[in-house]
């Protein structure tokens, strides 16, 4: 019965020495496996690399030849200059939509005086039931209007216009008209 486990402590059983490794024993031998094995496949490829070369005979790789560029071919091209202050009076702006609930200061309705031929541009919108919108609501007011469609950029854009309009007080009827109902217009001169 004494060589029975039962009435052993275990608890208090010390541990067998010199089984066991450690973690950095364990890690450090690891590490210096994979080194090896690293630095092997290394040496491995190259020593195959000089092979083909040699079966190839190719002893040092050639140099790649050095293009050079006829002095005539950049000359004859100038460098492209932009010209921003030329560009920018060709160029249309679309002037995105204000907030509707931001308020809109009163601008005085000064007359036009300059004897011309005038158009009033209402707006310019990207859904044509928009520019429709506001056609029917000059129409309320007496006003007739045109939506044009035009594409600036690749973009389709319809713009509301009155006119032309070559009476100065025609002009100026139509502007207090449009004032009074809240429609803002730009007075574009197209002619004499």
């Amino acid at each position: 019965m004494s060589n029975t486990q039962i009435g052993r402590d275990f608890k208090r059983a010390g541990r067998r020495g010199g089984t066991e490794f450690s973690f950095s024993k364990e890690f450090f031998a690891g590490l210096a496996a994979g080194l090896a094995v690293a630095v092997g496949v290394f040496f491995w490829q190259q020593q195959a690399v000089k092979d083909a070369r040699d079966a190839v005979g190719e002893d040092q790789p050639t140099p790649r030849p050095v293009r050079r560029e006829p002095a005539s071919a950049a000359a004859a091209e100038p460098e492209r200059e932009y010209d921003f202050y030329g560009m920018l009076p060709k160029s249309e702006v679309v002037v995105p939509e204000t907030d509707p609930k931001a308020p809109v200061p009163a601008v005085p309705n000064t007359p036009i005086e300059r004897p011309g031929v005038y158009v009033l541009q209402l707006g310019m919108f990207k859904k044509l039931e928009e520019a429709e919108r506001l056609q029917a609501k000059l129409l309320r007011l007496g006003v007739q209007s045109a939506v044009q469609r035009i594409s600036i950029e690749s973009e389709v854009l319809h713009r509301v216009r009155i006119g032309p309009v070559s009476n100065l007080s025609d002009l100026n009827r139509t502007r207090a008209a449009l004032q009074r109902a809240e429609i803002d217009a730009v007075v574009i001169r197209v002619g004499d």
